[in-house]
């Protein structure tokens, strides 16, 4: 994998001067950068440092976390202690519920940013390891598919590392999804 440095020069200069061109070559305006998980806090501070230089320069950014993603609805309804019951009793289907309405929660998420931006600037995906193991990320980014156009751009970080036969792990699972994103790895 490249030095994390060069993978967000590489990725500044696309989304100041080639946001219009992303999805040329994928059919989607979004890109994938992957960072080993030890570099996941260097990683944060670069992000930071991106928006902040994409701001300065006119392109608005919105961040969307998926942090709680997962729980965080189960939590404000008081029914945590109740899904964790639930789910040690190994209830058949719990874990695909909890995952479809996980996924719900994301892409509204997303959309909500794409809204907020009004067709242009930037949304930042982050903490992607905390949707693991309930959500993959392709089945969402495709039903942002036909919703985030150029010159709007969707950047996601996402750690993996790649294997001995090069191919990426996620949270040292082989990566399953399909992503039609521009990848900097």
């Amino acid at each position: 994998m490249r030095h994390l440095r060069d993978k967000f020069a590489e990725l500044e200069d696309l989304l100041l001067h080639h946001r219009r061109q992303l999805a040329q070559s994928t059919g989607v305006p979004f890109v994938r950068l992957v960072h080993r998980p030890e570099e996941t806090l260097e990683c944060e501070r670069q992000q930071e440092t991106l928006a902040r230089t994409l701001r300065g320069k006119g392109v608005p950014v919105d961040e969307v976390s998926c942090r709680g993603v997962v729980f965080a609805d189960y939590e404000r309804a008081g029914r945590l202690e109740q899904l964790f019951a639930l789910e040690a009793q190994h209830i058949q289907g719990l874990e695909q519920n909890i995952a479809r309405h996980a996924a719900q929660i994301l892409r509204a998420r997303i959309l909500a940013a794409k809204e907020r931006l009004a067709g242009d600037g930037v949304i930042f995906l982050t903490d992607v390891a905390f949707i693991y193991p309930y959500l993959e990320l392709g089945p969402i980014l495709d039903g942002c598919t036909n919703e985030i156009r150029p010159p709007m751009a969707l950047v996601f970080f996402y750690p993996a590392e790649e294997d001995t036969t090069g191919e990426l792990r996620f949270l040292g699972q082989r990566v399953s999804g399909y992503y039609r994103a521009r990848p900097l790895i």
